[in-house]
């Protein structure tokens, strides 16, 4: 019997199988429309960083939001709940207003925390929130900030206010709104700048650094956090998305 030999060096095969085991994490929803895709993967914030949960938004096939990370951060517990997570099931389900989908992640070696990502894809944009089931090393907890993060592909002026709604004109590819769905008892969304095109969710504005922002206790369900999509300014002004959001 013969010996299979694989070219190359054992760095360049490992990042090959990560960048397999990556492509098969992903899940994509897209608008009734078929013009608003919502991307769900794993992606390396740094070189030789975990993987952690990220998404990209395109429209007409388009990048519209390039990979952008996702994640909590739990106080005391390490590494981010959204690093080395593993897919455990997901599920798809269609209206005809809006396209959900539901990603179900365990973290490995965290004894068993587990996220969720829900999902849904409009044709005015979409919009996700995070839901954190019951699990032994998650039953009450404090939570320290959200990683939530909203990387355009463009470059964001930089005299613009950050106040909710964010609005950003993206070029040819449209205009963008970033807003939320308050959710009671939980933080209100303030927004801080990362780079010139990325914008990061914080939940700790006015709060000194050893502050946890929420005393939490699973199930934790996030408020929704909202990217309106149109093609002038008023168009996200006209977008009835958020009502189908509210309670």
């Amino acid at each position: 019997m013969g010996v299979i030999r694989w070219a190359g060096s054992a760095p360049a095969l490992l990042l090959l199988a990560a960048a397999f085991c990556s492509a098969q994490d992903e899940r994509r929803v897209t608008s009734p429309d078929g013009r608003i895709e919502f991307l769900l993967s794993f992606a390396q914030p740094d070189p030789g960083a975990p993987f952690q949960l990220a998404y990209q938004v395109s429209v007409r096939g388009q990048l519209f939001v390039d990979t952008s990370f996702l994640g909590l951060w739990i106080h005391n517990q390490e590494p981010i709940l959204g690093a080395n997570l593993g897919l455990t099931a997901s599920r798809i389900e269609t209206t005809e207003q809006y396209h959900s989908l539901a990603a179900e992640y365990m973290q490995n070696g965290s004894l068993g925390r587990r996220l969720t990502l829900e999902v849904r894809a409009y044709n005015e944009g979409v919009a996700f929130r995070y839901r954190v089931p019951r699990s032994l090393p998650l039953d009450e907890f404090l939570l320290d900030n959200e990683a939530t993060e909203f990387s355009f592909a463009q470059a964001l002026d930089p005299h613009a206010s950050l106040a909710l709604p964010f609005v950003t004109r993206q070029g040819e590819a449209g205009w963008a709104g970033i807003l939320e769905v308050p959710v009671p008892h939980y933080p209100r969304l303030s927004l801080a700048r990362l780079d010139e095109k990325t914008l990061v969710s914080d939940l700790a504005a006015g709060k000194r650094n050893s502050e946890a922002v929420l005393e939490a206790k699973t199930p934790l369900v996030s408020p929704w956090r909202v990217l309106l999509i149109g093609a002038t300014r008023e168009r996200l002004n006209e977008s009835g998305l958020l009502d189908s959001l509210r309670p």
